[in-house]
Formats: C-alpha cells, sequence, structure tokens
C-alpha cells in the first residue's frame, strides 16, 4: 500500500527492473484513461529502473530526511513513481502511499483489490464539501500511521506533499500532526479546516508551499485566497511561498505526462490526450520539481540555507513565475 525510495550513490547501485504497474493497476488504468484518448495495453508495457541493493549496503545508509507523497482524487501512488524517484534522488527517502476507497484500485500484499471511487466530489454533492473532507481527514490518518510505523515520535525532519487532492491532504496533515515541519500542495484546491484554522503552533511552526499550474493560483482560486488569508494571519508559519509554471496543465505533474514522452506518443495523443498533460514535457517539469521541492524542504527543515531558486527568478528556470 506504500512505496519507498531512498537515495543510492550510483557506485552503489546495481540497476534492475520492476513492473511499473502491477496487472491489475494497469487493466483498471486502461479503462480509466481509455475515454480521454489514451491506448490501452500502454500501461502493462513500462518497467521502473530501480536500484538492486545487499543486506550489507541497505545496512550502511544514514538517515535522510523523509517526505510523505499523496496523489490525486481516484488516482494510484503508482502514477507518481517517477516524481518520487526524482526527489528522492536529491536526498529524500520519498514515501508514496495509498488511499483504499479512494484510491482508484489498491493491491494488498495478499492479492486482496480494493477498488476506490468512494469520495465524492463537490459538484455531485450540491456542493456539499462534506464527502471530500472526510476524506482529508482519513488521508491525514493514513499520513500519521506511516509516521507511526517508521517510529517517528516527536517533531523532526518530515515533511508531505501531494498533487491535486493530495495537496490538499498535506495540509490537512499538517494541521492535525505537527510532526511534520513542511509541506507543499502541487495544484490542489483546498478543502477543509485549513481554510479557518493556521497551520503552525507556538512550539512548532510550520512551512508551506502552495505550487499551480498555468493560470490556477490564489488570484484565480478562492480555495487558495482563503488558505492565504488564514496562513499570513497566523503567527506560527514561519514560510510560505507561492510558485507557477508557464504553459503547465493540472495534469502535467504526474507520470502520465512522463511516460508519453517514452512511449514517443505524444505527438499522436488526441486533443484530449494533449489537454490533460499541456504542452510541457514530463521530464523539465520534474526537473523543475526535483529543484524547487527540494530547495523548499531543505530549507524549511532547516538542513541548508535558502537555495536563489525560491527568492525569485531564474535563469536556470525561466517557465517558473514566483507569486
Amino acid at each position: 500500500m506504500v512505496s519507498r525510495f531512498d537515495p543510492v550513490l550510483r557506485s552503489n547501485c546495481k540497476l534492475t527492473q520492476v513492473p511499473y504497474f502491477p496487472p491489475e493497476v494497469a487493466a483498471a488504468e486502461d479503462d480509466i484513461l481509455e475515454p480521454y484518448g489514451y491506448p490501452t495495453g500502454l500501461w502493462s508495457r513500462f518497467n521502473l529502473e530501480v536500484c538492486k541493493l545487499g543486506r550489507s549496503r541497505r545496512e550502511e545508509r544514514r538517515k535522510y530526511p523523509v517526505a510523505l507523497f499523496s496523489a490525486g482524487l481516484n488516482t494510484t501512488r503508482l502514477f507518481s513513481s517517477g516524481l518520487a524517484q526524482e526527489i528522492s534522488s536529491h536526498g529524500f527517502i520519498v514515501i508514496t502511499v495509498d488511499h483504499p476507497y479512494d484510491t482508484d484500485i489498491v493491491v494488498f500484499p495478499n492479492g486482496d483489490v480494493i477498488y476506490g471511487g468512494r469520495v465524492i466530489k463537490p459538484a455531485d454533492m450540491n456542493g456539499s464539501t462534506a464527502s471530500v473532507e472526510r476524506a482529508l481527514e482519513i488521508r491525514a490518518q493514513d499520513e500519521s500511521f506511516v509516521l507511526d510505523t517508521l517510529g517517528f515520535k516527536k517533531y523532526e525532519r518530515t515533511a508531505v506533499f501531494g498533487h491535486s487532492f493530495g495537496g490538499a491532504a498535506a495540509a490537512t496533515t499538517m494541521l492535525n500532526d505537527k510532526r511534520f515541519r513542511a509541506g507543499i500542495n502541487i495544484d490542489g484546491m483546498m478543502f477543509g479546516p485549513v481554510l479557518n484554522v493556521s497551520l503552525g503552533s507556538l512550539t512548532y511552526p510550520q512551512a508551506f508551499m502552495l505550487w499551480g499550474s498555468d493560470g490556477h493560483d490564489s488570484l484565480t482560486d478562492p480555495s487558495w485566497t482563503a488558505f492565504w488569508n488564514m496562513t499570513v494571519k497566523g503567527k506560527h508559519v514561519d514560510y510560505e511561498k507561492e510558485f507557477t509554471v508557464r504553459e503547465s496543465a493540472h495534469g502535467s505533474y504526474w507520470d502520465l505526462n512522463l511516460l508519453v514522452d517514452v512511449a514517443e506518443m505524444r505527438e499522436s495523443l488526441s486533443e484530449l490526450a494533449q489537454l490533460l498533460i499541456g504542452p510541457i514535457p514530463g521530464a523539465r517539469v520534474y526537473e523543475i520539481l526535483g529543484k524547487y521541492v527540494t530547495s523548499f524542504f531543505w530549507y524549511a527543515l532547516g538542513l541548508k540555507p535558502e537555495d536563489e531558486v525560491l527568492k525569485g527568478e531564474n535563469g536556470e528556470f525561466p517557465e517558473v513565475v514566483l507569486l
């Protein structure tokens, strides 16, 4: 139900491949993405390249800071493995988390398959946010459970981030569990108590980043405006940033945007399929996130000085705008 990605020195890495998806997940994603114009049978053809470590090497690994990741509503964590690898390669243990009955499909170790789709969007509930707010609380409990299982007892070097609904869940998780020092919402609307209560506390200050797609920011999304207004009023959020990326779409920030280029099929996609991921290549998106996400976490966790990319316009990343 989780995937763990550890940074490994190149000299210690013997490359091996594992299936990108279990067969059940590949089949389910075929059914979900086919109406958007993506070909069936594609997802079962991908492998994920990873390092194979001997036991002695595993025992030698030093303690890296930990970042938990939550994917979008009704989206498997496995569609963010490429992103997790990118973030991990900068020196973080990244753990991606599935949320049964919310995630589209979760395959348990014993072979049980749990299908999701149980969270009802406000548009399908006459505007009510009751279902999504309950789902946020459950996601937050899942994230805290993972920290408990890893043995984190106190305020340490831990962060949480997510895409879309997972970004909103990151904020709720931080509100409920002050062991998380820093968090990032990647292009997700905000819901729940974080619109009315500030993050952080006198004893445990927190830091947060909003990361939007082109045209989605605190000037256009009332939930982001409300969140920022509450954050600014709060006295215990000690660092906050908001960025956007030109020519990005909501779907630019998951592996689908990378996999279409690996399969060399971007140009042949339908207009709808291209609209879903936007024009910016997935490899470039991950290069950007690899730099900005980890620079934010390093600084917010008190482990490195503030990187220049966090301060404004940067020639290496001209697509990125600090709002």
